[in-house]
């Protein structure tokens, strides 16, 4: 061994381990240690044993014993060494590149692993060399590597995003590429054509050929040759080498001028170059661009096209460009055309290769970083964002990330100075509109999304009375307006079916919790339908485990300690930085990806909590909590103004009651109870959320139901107690066993009076009847097949002009008329005395007929 020049301490580390192994046996030997010319390495010559190895066909041939020369880096071990022969016997071989080199590690950054070392690295040259002997370098079921072409710095970069022609196995695909500059120096490869295929002749053709509908774009052509087998492992480093190889398979020399000469020609068509006298300065880079059956995986006989691309020089495309000349019918162009082509070929004996840097995006070689993830749902869909602030500008753009093929951003606001610690804006985007401003950015991250800004108020102008339903697949309102939630609500009722999924996201006044509401196609309710059920789950948690949850989201009394971020008239909005609602951001759109992923008939409208991080001592909490639940039962209005949704356990509690009715008493006999849930008069909903059985002091018949008063307050004070006025009285329902779902004299009487069982009555109530012939009544009964349902939402009447005020209603009662589902009562003159009983009558329904309604 000689001396080397001074050495880190990493490389005298690398030495003193190869010494080591040296001295455990005469499998590896070192030689010398030297320096060379590579700055910052030390090179050390080692004798490998490679007399035992098993060698098979097609593999290289080894001797006895092989040397390699090992090269450690300056920052050994944590940069990785490398190995080369001194010979190029190997020349060819994959794995092996510039003749000489070994190319031991596939993925250097996750194979290397420092803390092996020297120990490591000569295992994996060992390994190296056995698969080598067998020709198993690329291992059957792992990826093949594709040939090397080195780029150089002057050709520019080529991103492949269209799928490759392949060869048939007898002769060359030939044709062009289409091409779409993106920069000075790099062309985007988004089309192919064919030699029989109609080549554009206009800027506008070239653009249409390749699926572009941006007027400013410009697209050229590359001559392209697929060939029906490999060249080698490295593409050549001259143009004589890569023409014989092209020869060989059946593209002669001339025939590659010939077909570059025509289009270089029809580039400066597509361009105008030249147009103004200087064309050789204006006129588009050439490009040949060579593909081989490379690609695939070791064992399988499929393989797929592997491209490189050769970015002629100036006067190549000259040459090229007079080739064709030589068909002329003038015998003095053909002349010209001759001698060019001479000239070209003289060129091509001694020019140099410059191949461009090629980055691949084809689907077909391609496994996208985010597949098989919740993400992926995006490909190919088109999405609304509602709102380009903290949630919904990273939603958007991990729409635009995620494969959907159109974005629409809508917002009305302006980017403010303010907003700039968490949103995705610039200080140069101040006074401009949020939605315009994310669209190009968002247009910038995939040029090929359809990606288009709305600016203005969703509310009077995308949803407005005449709106149709959406065009979309996902719509996401990320506004944290309540407007627009009640809006969405309001407008997808009215075209259930037509509409797409819809999610709600909102954050907390903190940003250290989110809300995502998911309502799939067709589900009953959105997002302010789901926000409400939510809040009554979890206030209903025993656990106390959604006790934080209440208090960000739906605090009673609603909290008074807003944050506006300027004094005077600024908008209310929340304390969070960029990290907190990114991560919250991400979070909720994951679960919205989760939920349409994997849709269930049981869960057609769902809701996600998340929880951010918080300080190591603070008390564990579930990060994501989910809640799901199945469609209401819709019930039109009988004046069409409103929708009555019945909860499932609504609808089982009065099945459970007429079932129980139908056993205890006659399967005719009446009966009935309340109905407790809320209304929104601005989404035209009315939710029933519970129905009760009839109070103990209820009189039931078959031609009536007279609703008692016993413990009703009392349920409906403890109810709008634990659910923070939620869920509140809404109105009385009963039945009509084996007759019609309508309303019968007496029910309109009630309803004209709106008199209730309560001590406060309402604005309005819902009178809702249940009923059906009795097939229909007999299956509701026996297997939960839905009856016929009225539904008539009540409003107080009004009298002069104004509505009757509530007055609250004795409990003692002179005189009753019956009303099925209330009272309609006359206060006792004789406030101090007990209520009178009411008169015994005799029953109906002792009578034939149902007359007496």
């Amino acid at each position: 061994m000689t001396s080397a020049a001074p050495r880190t301490a990493g490389q005298e580390q690398a030495l003193d381990e190869l010494r080591r192994i040296a001295s455990a046996g005469p499998a590896l030997q070192v030689l010398r240690v030297w320096s060379g010319e590579r700055h910052g390495f030390v090179f050390v010559d080692v004798s490998v044993d490679c007399a035992n190895l098993h060698t098979g066909a097609g593999g290289v041939r080894m001797r006895r014993r092989e040397r390699v020369t090992l090269g450690l880096p300056s920052q050994f071990p944590f940069a990785v060494p490398t190995a080369w022969t001194p010979h190029t016997r190997w020349a060819g071989t994959p794995h092996v590149q510039w003749g000489s080199q070994l190319c031991l590690y596939v993925a250097p950054s996750t194979e290397w692993n420092p803390a092996d070392g020297m120990a490591g690295f000569v295992e994996r040259l060992m390994l190296w060399l056995e698969r080598a002997a067998v020709a198993e370098l690329d291992a059957p079921g792992e990826p093949l590597h594709p040939p090397v072409a080195y780029p150089s710095d002057d050709a520019g970069l080529v991103v492949v995003r269209a799928d490759a022609p392949r060869a048939p196995t007898d002769r060359p695909w030939l044709g062009v590429a289409l091409l779409r500059r993106v920069g000075d120096d790099r062309v985007d490869l988004v089309g192919w054509q064919g030699l029989s295929d109609a080549w554009p002749a206009t800027a506008e053709e070239a653009r249409s050929a390749a699926g572009i509908h941006d007027a400013t774009s410009q697209v050229t052509l590359a001559f392209a040759a697929v060939l029906p087998g490999p060249i080698s492992f490295e593409y050549p480093r001259t143009a004589q080498a890569l023409v014989a190889a092209l020869s060989t398979h059946g593209v002669s020399a001339e025939a590659a001028l010939g077909l570059l000469g025509v289009v270089a020609l029809v580039n400066r068509t597509l361009t105008g170059a030249g147009a103004d006298g200087d064309g050789e300065e204006s006129a588009p880079p050439l490009y040949l661009v060579v593909g081989t059956p490379s690609r695939g995986v070791a064992g399988e006989r499929e393989r797929l096209t592997h491209l490189v691309a050769w970015q002629l020089p100036p006067l190549a495309e000259l040459i090229a460009r007079m080739v064709p000349y030589q068909h002329s019918g003038s015998p003095r162009l053909a002349e010209i055309g001759r001698e060019v082509l001479a000239i070209g070929r003289d060129w091509l004996e001694g020019a140099r290769t410059a191949w461009a840097r090629v980055y691949e995006a084809r689907e077909e070689i391609v496994t996208r970083r985010d597949a098989a993830t919740p993400a992926s749902w995006l490909q190919g869909k088109r999405v609304l964002v509602l709102g380009a602030g903290a949630l919904g500008a990273p939603i958007a753009a991990a729409c635009v990330r995620g494969g959907a093929d159109g974005v629409v951003v809508a917002d009305r606001s302006v980017v403010h100075p303010g907003i700039l610690v968490r949103q995705p804006y610039d200080d140069a985007d101040i006074g401009q509109a949020k939605a315009l401003v994310l669209a190009k950015r968002l247009q910038r991250i995939r040029p090929d999304v359809d990606v288009r800004p709305w600016v203005g108020d969703v509310v009077t102008t995308m949803f407005d009375e005449d709106a149709a339903a959406s065009a979309f697949d996902l719509v996401i309102d990320a506004t944290a307006n309540r407007t627009v939630r009640a809006v969405l609500e309001r407008r997808r009722a009215a075209q259930r079916d037509a509409w797409p999924a819809v999610a709600t996201v909102l954050i907390g006044h903190q940003a250290t919790r989110g809300i995502a509401t998911i309502a799939q196609p067709g589900a009953s309710g959105a997002g302010a339908d789901i926000l409400r059920r939510l809040s009554l789950a979890a206030r209903a948690d025993a656990t106390a485990a959604m006790d934080d949850v209440v208090e960000d989201f739906f605090p009673d009394p609603p909290r008074t300690d807003l944050f506006q971020p300027e004094p005077g008239c600024s908008d209310v909005t929340f304390v969070g930085s960029n990290s907190d609602v990114t991560g919250l951001a991400g979070q909720l759109l994951t679960g919205v990806l989760h939920a349409l992923r994997a849709p269930s008939n049981d869960a057609a409208m769902a809701a996600l909590v998340v929880r951010m991080p918080t300080d190591p001592s603070a008390p564990p909490s579930a990060a994501a909590v989910w809640f799901r639940w199945p469609n209401d039962l819709v019930v039109p209005s009988a004046d069409g103004r409103h929708e009555v949704r019945l909860a499932a356990a609504a609808v089982a509690e009065m099945r459970a009651e007429a079932r129980r009715g139908a056993r205890a008493r006659t399967p005719r006999v009446e009966t009935g109870g309340s109905l407790l849930g809320g209304f929104d008069p601005a989404a035209e909903v009315v939710w029933v959320d519970e129905a009760t059985g009839p109070p103990p002091d209820s009189l039931l018949s078959q031609v009536h139901f007279q609703h008692g008063t016993t413990g009703v307050e009392d349920h409906l004070t403890a109810r709008r107690t634990a659910t923070a006025r939620v869920t509140t009285f809404a109105g009385l329902w009963h039945t009509h066993p084996y007759g019609p779902a309508a309303p019968s004299p007496t029910d309109e009487q009630g309803m004209h009076d709106l008199v209730l069982p309560i001590a406060t009555a309402p604005p309005r109530a819902l009178l809702l009847i249940a009923g059906g012939q009795p097939e229909r009544w007999r299956a509701w009964l026996e297997n939960g097949t839905p009856p016929d349902w009225y539904a008539r939402v009540v409003e107080r009447p009004v009298y002069g002009g104004h509505a009757a005020t509530p007055t609250p209603v004795a409990v003692r009662l002179v005189g009753v008329r019956w009303w099925p589902g209330g009272y309609a009562t006359t206060p006792s003159p004789d406030e101090g005395g007990p209520p009178p009983r009411p008169r015994p009558r005799r029953w109906p329904f002792l009578a034939r007929g149902r007359g007496r309604r």
